[in-house]
């Protein structure tokens, strides 16, 4: 089974997200022959150390975007079993379109990874936009939905086509080296971890940065606030303005800058208590599933798949921009008796529910069922 994934801006990065990660999958427990079609944009040192065994493709980049994909699916659709797209934009209407025109038998695998801006989108169309907006999907096999919320409503939304909606969360990759070894609450520290693109304007660090300043002296000194990844130009004015107005506090808030090795920054991730989240915007989330994979109890403004993953008191969802509320919870947590009772619920949830393996099984007898049929 020849398996492409067309994502033409495809950093080293993106082989550890859905990206990389399916077609990774696909290649390692069925065999299939995994590619992923882009530019050369990077380099790709993950194809070694993470993801073994699926190619890289190039683009020529030669002209604008879609003649260069047109050029490329062209020459090549007939020999690509399954594409993989991403999001209902032009740009994949087109590249659905063109596949199916040069590969009339292919199948196609639209992985939404959306919000839920887009059922409002849908509501509100038009007559003639649903019209398009239905052609497309008639070219589409198979629409991958990341947050169960988001799929219960599609299925009410797209009429004849919910019988292509498959539920493909984004995963952990437990067979992975890091994961052999079990994860022991006693050999966790004090810390409240967040994980990103520091102080870019959808992360909103500086509000996690308030939140932990507002927690009673007395609680936080016995904590440490911990960030991982690059810190924006931007921010660092931000971060020199916060310890001038709260000294005290500079020495409990950690920046260590991007970790690229993936063992290193889940040693980092095995270390914390508690992971906070402060973003304003998030298509999924997947630094809410590495984290509660080790263990971590989550504390997140209302974004991507926090509800779906913090129930029942276990952790916690505030309004975004609401960072007294964060400090709040963050301090139910940092007092709580039943921390280490949470986290070994949200490592089993995690492994349950976000196990790459078990994703990937249900794409492929999807992807098998339709190959049986023509």
């Amino acid at each position: 089974m020849r398996y492409y994934v067309l994502y033409p801006k495809a950093e080293n990065v993106h082989l550890i997200k859905d990206v990389g990660m399916i077609a990774y999958k696909l290649h390692k427990l069925y065999g299939y022959n995994s590619y992923i079609a882009s530019y050369n944009n990077d380099k790709y040192y993950y194809l070694d150390e993470e993801v073994k065994g699926i190619k890289m493709d190039f683009i020529q980049k030669k002209n604008k975007n879609l003649i260069n994909i047109f050029k490329y699916l062209s020459k090549n659709s007939k020999n690509i079993d399954v594409l993989q797209i991403f999001h209902m934009t032009f740009n994949s209407v087109v590249y659905a379109l063109l596949y199916k025109f040069f590969n009339r038998r292919g199948i196609i695998f639209l992985k939404l990874d959306c919000t839920e801006l887009i059922l409002q989108k849908i509501k509100n169309m038009k007559s003639i936009e649903r019209i398009f907006f239905n052609f497309f999907l008639s070219s589409v096999d198979i629409i991958g939905v990341e947050q169960k919320y988001i799929f219960d409503r599609l299925k009410y939304l797209i009429g004849k086509h919910s019988n292509k909606l498959i539920n493909v969360p984004n995963g952990i990759d437990f067979e992975a080296d890091y994961f052999k070894k079990d994860i022991n609450f006693k050999d966790k520290e004090n810390i409240i971890l967040n994980v990103g693109r520091i102080g870019s304007s959808e992360k909103a660090t500086d509000l996690l940065m308030k939140a932990f300043s507002l927690i009673d002296e007395e609680i936080r000194k016995e904590w440490k606030l911990v960030f991982v990844g690059p810190v924006e130009d931007s921010f660092k004015e931000t971060i020199e303005d916060f310890f001038e107005k709260y000294p005290n506090i500079k020495a409990d808030i950690i920046f260590k800058g991007p970790i690229f090795n993936r063992e290193e920054l889940f040693q980092e991730y095995k270390k914390s208590k508690i992971f906070c989240l402060t973003s304003a915007y998030e298509s999924f989330g997947i630094a809410l599933i590495e984290a509660i994979a080790c263990g971590n109890v989550i504390v997140s403004t209302r974004v991507g798949i926090a509800e779906e993953i913090v129930k029942e008191g276990k952790g916690a969802v505030v309004n975004v921009g609401d960072y007294k509320a964060i400090a709040v919870e963050l301090k139910k947590l940092m007092t709580s008796d039943n921390l280490d009772k949470y986290s070994e619920e949200m490592k089993k949830y995690c492994k349950k529910q976000y196990n790459w393996d078990n994703i990937v099984e249900n794409l492929h007898y999807r992807i098998n069922n339709i190959r049986g049929k023509r």
